[in-house]
């Protein structure tokens, strides 16, 4: 029920570097992680070993390689990915761009949850698919990404970072390719004094030099140097590291990332690079200390300091051993000790952290959460509320239970912050018996000019191919998310242990139970345009209709008039009064615009506000991603409309089936433009009467995502045969390998070359066929990247090009991010390609738009990313993709 701004959920823990706890756990239920948990953190105490693993985007880390470093070996192990993966596709909804940017870095956040490594990125975002590297560098300043990558070298400080990528135009990817030489050269400009000195002045990050740079080389066997064994069965867990590793990798679902998790024998390949222990060509760790006497330490005043890391070295082996029997206990009174081995000189974690090195913190921050796991110490913090405008107090009720078989006592509650006020009922020591539950009551108020809760990468526009970082505290700098959100934190005197909780809302769902959410700031009075793009045919005389939605989000009422900025020159819409009563109300609101006389082809923007009896004004609503499988996010998008004005003429259908594909809104952009879209769901596909429609579209990766679909090909293909027109948008490799069309296609193969001397200066050739060169890596598909190639079209008289818009030069402007992908590689010769385009210096690709009739109707495949132009209102996208449409509403042969 809520557009503008819905509940949603966020989590923006302030000590995130430090805890790096399970994240969804945060939003379950309370408890410690039991055994598995503790197994986890034991593992890693009481040696030295850490790797930084770098790749371009999500889905590019080597999952099994983090899950042997972690759980096998024991290592802080992290992933740096290069971007959030925004342009890529969305296997499971219609989000893109940024909106998939956060799905994918949640997606990795679940991930590691499993692997147990950590997450980084850069500011630079995912522009789309790039065969160079030269032509990633256009989009992404070379040295702005370095000094991402070495903050990251610098800040995590690992002995070991492997790249997974060559760097080289073997990695295919142009985006892959800057990743490659990003993580070589990092390893060199890290430790160089000399390099990037502001990230020492400004964020306190003092150069570090990494021992040894390895490859990944699961793509390149025979340069292999060593291997790590994944087919490791990890016994607390139950599975292999393999195992694990697959069931991490398959929380991609967006990129269509499942996989199998084969049982037996499993090797992680790499290649060493660069050596700077001089001896180190044995195993991954070879020539360098792991001990914890090579660990950089400060040792405190008075201490003993090496005797003392090589005593909590043996109490760590000792608790090993001890939760192997099962000794709680046992493992408390070890772990107690050490951390006074660790840093005796204050019982003040965050004083600790504050005066430890980063590794000797990791050490005390596993020491203390395994502590509180064997101890039991759980605790929670419910909210009243899950949505509060900022100087708005939320009641919070704070819970601390003494899960263990010991009386403790402990002291903790609701953490006061910049952003969060807290006045609490409860403070001091808390004494507690074993089972019992401390009950308190905090008020928990967001700062006055507290602005909606939305990631730090998108607070600010794009800057091109990077994100806007002004203003970012620099500890939040290439974290997933940064920020801060409301936590409860309880520490266990004596005996120590120390757990946090972050702030949540819960309900009971009569189906799924217990669901939490997080608790966020909002604005007073959301706002949200629809719709935010809009094709404006100049064909269509008389006012076209916007729509402002608001919503609610104080408690108290909110008076005042809502309106549209219009551009200049536009006839202005009268201010309407709204009056908003209560949280959550919602209420829409109609304006009929007009374009001013003599209106020519071009784009305008359309801003919606909303402005409050006290002269606030509100220019934007929150909006939620939110799957079953990631943690939700929240994200403030502004009230705005795109309008392109253009010459659209539509086509005289009385319907248009649709099959809906992956991250697929055409058929609403369809009937945003005036068509009516029904679309086919299992049962019609199955048992409807399709001819019905004179048309019907199959969306991008329908074969994929709809099984009812491949189960009634046959009913589609018998349709065409008896006059329907379908058309088929871009397939992967099922389409093409199952046989789906009637007619046979191909897709990919070897790459395709011209001769060099029959190469247009344009890169075109002169009427010579590209041939495939068989000793290449194959290709898996045909794509043209760069959304500006020229078109040349084949058949100037085909009806496609001509009724009932005739596309000229003008229609393949303003494309975004590629004009298509999977092009038909070859087709049978009943198949006409009606265009050719193709990135520059490359073969000429006719593969993109190609109709064949088939017995009384017409078949159409197409390559060009509609799924992308039309949802972004480009209108010479949209002309041609009605035309297609017209197919239908005349005689196909």
């Amino acid at each position: 029920m809520r557009l503008a701004l819905t509940r949603v959920f966020a989590f923006f823990l302030p000590l995130l570097p430090l805890l790096p706890c399970s994240l969804h756990a945060q939003l379950e239920p309370p408890g410690t992680g039991g055994v598995v948990a503790l197994d986890r953190e034991l593992r890693l105490l009481g040696h030295y070993r850490r790797v930084l693993v770098i790749g371009a985007h999500p889905d590019d880390e080597d999952t099994e390689l983090l899950t042997v470093l972690v759980r096998g070996m024991g290592a802080e192990a992290a992933y740096l990915s290069i971007n959030r993966g925004e342009g890529g596709q969305n296997l499971i909804g219609p989000e893109l761009g940024e909106a998939l940017g956060l799905i994918r870095t949640e997606e990795l956040l679940a991930a590691r949850r499993l692997d147990g490594a950590r997450q980084y990125f850069t500011r630079a975002y995912d522009f789309g698919y790039s065969k160079t590297l030269d032509e990633t560098w256009e989009h992404w300043p070379q040295d702005t990404v370095l000094k991402d990558v070495v903050r990251i070298v610098r800040r995590f400080r690992p002995q070991i970072i492997v790249s997974v990528f060559s760097g080289t135009p073997n990695d295919g990817h142009g985006q892959h390719q800057a990743a490659g030489w990003a993580a070589i050269e990092a390893f060199a400009a890290a430790g160089d004094t000399t390099r990037f000195p502001e990230l020492g002045r400004e964020e306190g990050l003092r150069p570090w030099t990494p021992l040894k740079l390895y490859r990944s080389t699961r793509f390149d066997s025979t340069a292999t140097t060593i291997a790590l064994d994944g087919g490791v069965l990890d016994r607390a867990v139950g599975k292999s590291y393999h195992q694990i590793a697959m069931a991490s990798r398959s929380l991609h679902r967006s990129q269509d990332m499942g996989r199998l998790q084969d049982i037996g024998p499993s090797k992680v390949p790499l290649a060493l690079l660069e050596d700077r222990t001089a001896e180190g060509n044995g195993g991954l760790f070879e020539g360098i200390d792991t001990s914890l006497a090579g660990m950089p330490w400060r040792d405190a005043p008075g201490t003993d300091g090496p005797a003392a890391r090589q005593r909590f070295a043996a109490r760590a082996d000792s608790a090993r051993t001890a939760l192997g029997t099962g000794a709680f206990n046992r493992v408390v009174a070890l772990l107690d000790r050490g951390k006074r081995d660790l840093s005796p000189q204050s019982d003040d974690s965050r004083a600790q952290i504050l005066f430890s090195t980063p590794e000797q913190a990791d050490q005390r921050r596993h020491t203390e959460r395994a502590l509180a796991i064997a101890a039991g110490l759980v605790a929670d913090a419910l909210a009243h509320d899950d949505r509060v405008i900022g100087g708005q107090a939320d009641s919070v009720d704070v819970l601390v239970w003494n899960a263990g078989t010991d009386s403790i006592s402990v002291t903790g509650g609701l953490v006061p912050s910049a952003e969060w006020h807290v006045e609490s009922d409860s403070n001091g020591e808390i004494s507690l018996g074993p089972g019992e539950v401390h009950r308190s009551v905090a008020m928990l108020t967001p700062d006055t000019g507290a602005v909606a809760t939305t990631p730090y990468f998108l607070r600010h526009p794009r800057q091109g191919a990077l994100y806007d970082w002004t203003g970012v505290a620099a500890s939040d700098l290439g974290e997933p998310f940064g920020g801060s959100v409301p936590v409860a934190r309880f520490g266990r005197l004596g005996p120590g242990g120390e757990t946090s909780r972050e702030v949540s809302y819960r309900v009971n769902d009569q189906a799924q139970g217990e669901v939490r959410r997080p608790v966020v700031v909002v604005p007073r009075v959301g706002v949200r345009l629809d719709p935010h793009t809009y094709v404006w045919s100049l064909l269509t005389p008389g006012t076209h209709r916007f729509t402002v939605t608001l919503t609610h989000g104080a408690r108290d009422t909110t008076t005042g008039t809502v309106g549209l900025e219009l551009p200049e020159g536009w006839p202005p819409v009268r201010p309407q009064a709204f009056r908003l009563v209560g949280e959550d109300e919602r209420e829409a609101f109609t304006f009929d615009v007009s374009a001013p006389k003599g209106a020519e082809r071009g784009t305008a923007t359309i801003h919606a506000f909303a402005r409050d009896s006290a002269g606030r004004e509100y220019t934007g609503g929150v909006f939620t991603v939110a799957y079953p499988h990631i943690h939700s996010r929240t994200y403030v998008a502004p009230a705005t409309a795109e309008v392109w004005l253009a010459p659209v003429a539509l086509p005289k259908l009385a319907r248009v089936g649709y099959v809906r594909g992956a991250s697929d809104v055409v058929p609403e952009a369809l009937q945003q433009a005036g068509l009516s879209v029904t679309l086919l769901e299992a049962a019609a596909l199955e048992r409807g009467d399709l001819t019905r429609f004179p048309v019907i579209v199959i969306g991008p990766r329908a074969y994929e995502t709809d099984s009812a679909l491949v189960e009634n090909n046959a009913r589609l293909l018998s349709y065409v045969r008896g006059g329907g027109v379908l058309v088929v948008q871009y397939q992967q490799h099922l389409f093409f390998e199952g046989g789906f069309a009637p007619l046979p296609l191909t897709v990919g193969g070897p790459p395709l070359t011209v001769p060099a001397d029959t190469l247009h200066a344009s890169g075109g050739t002169n009427g010579t066929s590209p041939v495939p060169d068989s000793t290449a890596r194959p290709v898996g598909h045909d794509r043209v990247v760069d959304e500006t190639a020229p078109v040349t079209v084949l058949v100037p008289d085909h009806p496609v090009l001509r009724r009932p818009n005739r596309i000229s030069e003008l229609d393949w402007e303003g494309w975004i991010q590629e004009r298509g992908l999977y092009f038909a590689r070859t087709w049978d010769p009943a198949y006409q390609p009606l265009i050719e385009t193709h990135d520059e210096g490359e073969a000429e690709l006719r593969g993109g738009l190609l109709i064949a009739p088939v017995g009384r109707g017409t078949y159409v495949y197409t390559g060009l990313s509609f799924f992308r132009q039309l949802p972004a209102g480009n209108p010479g996208a949209l002309r041609l993709f009605v035309n297609l449409l017209a197919l239908g509403q005349r005689p196909t042969r």
